[in-house]
């Protein structure tokens, strides 16, 4: 049986960044059951939250999150996020992810719950891919070993300890096992299991169903987040429109034209996206409409070419001139 020190399953930017610190301390399998790049990380668009801005503090951030997590959040975990982000962006520079900048300063926008700008990105609105391409980059010039097309089906363990896995080569379509020291489960949620969602096809929980069969202690499954606007035209796979976009200025429609999220909410479309996605779902089961508009006519067209630039192409590609039509959205799960 081949022996590594640690066996991580998953290669999103969580699998790649833990391997990349791993490969310090002993010899690392990456085992992924699409190619390297098969993930939701390189779909991602609006960016990532961070306390790295004049004025903003760790502090600040966890006010935020606690509020818009509306009294359900771990506080632990919480804390853990905002005191140990900045670190992780500076890990990220260093392995290369070109974030947008400006006169030589991090770009920073803001987007819904967040009580200033804090959201950091690359490519505009193209964070997640950014970041993949990045690190696949790096873990394929590290001694890191990669099995692409190999599927976990089973988490050995012995005595109560986890031992190793048993993976299917789909390729060759041969069963082999590896041992480890440590095993690590990156292998992201169970998104791809709803009608409406944006998630690779490769998200079906394969990772959590691998634990709850090991014997480890499955949590907080009904914490499943929606996004309140995914482009919705017949004959089109949704496709994410990042809350960036209300971020820099953009507002919601109900089918009749009219703005409805001042009457939900007093944040309007930037309160947290739990409550904008119920919002938009009352809307629209009141107009007997399967969607709304996002409208950003009224943004300068530069801001959205430059800020937006992959959203842009893609609805021009089907049809649709951002600057001068609403976009036609609903919730779905994302990624």
């Amino acid at each position: 049986m081949n022996y590594y020190d640690y066996i991580i399953i998953g290669s999103g930017i969580a699998g790649l960044y833990i391997a990349l610190l791993a490969i310090e301390r002993g010899s690392v399998l990456i085992l992924t059951k699409g190619s390297i790049d098969d993930c939701n990380t390189k779909y991602a668009q609006g960016g990532i939250a961070a306390p790295i801005g004049k004025g903003d503090s760790p502090e600040s951030h966890f006010e935020d999150t606690m509020a818009a997590g509306g009294g359900l959040c771990d506080a632990e975990a919480v804390r853990i996020l905002v005191n140990e982000a900045a670190e992780c962006i500076t890990d990220l520079i260093g392995l290369g992810v070109p974030f947008d900048t400006l006169n030589g300063e991090i770009t920073l926008t803001r987007e819904a719950a967040h009580s200033v700008p804090r959201v950091i990105h690359a490519g505009g609105d193209a964070t997640g891919e950014h970041i993949e391409v990045t690190l696949s980059q790096q873990v394929r010039s590290s001694p890191i070993e990669v099995l692409e097309h190999c599927l976990a089906t089973e988490i050995l363990v012995e005595n109560d300890k986890v031992k190793g896995v048993k993976a299917l080569d789909c390729r060759a379509g041969s069963m082999e096992e590896y041992s480890c020291r440590f095993l690590i489960l990156a292998t992201g949620g169970v998104g791809r299991l709803f009608k409406y969602t944006t998630n690779s096809d490769v998200v079906t929980g394969d990772g959590i169903a691998l634990a709850f069969e090991a014997g480890a202690e499955i949590c907080d499954m009904e914490f499943f987040q929606f996004h309140p606007t995914v482009l919705r035209l017949p004959g089109v796979a949704p496709f994410l429109i990042t809350e960036a976009v209300r971020g820099e200025g953009g507002i919601l429609r109900n089918v009749e034209g009219y703005r409805f999220m001042p009457d939900y909410v007093a944040e309007a479309e930037l309160a947290p996206r739990d409550i904008v996605a119920r919002s938009i779902v009352y809307e629209m089961k009141k107009t007997h409409s399967d969607r709304v508009f996002l409208d950003v006519t009224h943004l300068p067209p530069r801001l959205i070419t430059t800020r937006i630039p992959h959203i842009y192409r893609f609805c021009r590609q089907h049809g649709m001139d951002n600057a001068e039509e609403l976009i036609p959205v609903a919730p779905a799960a994302p990624y």
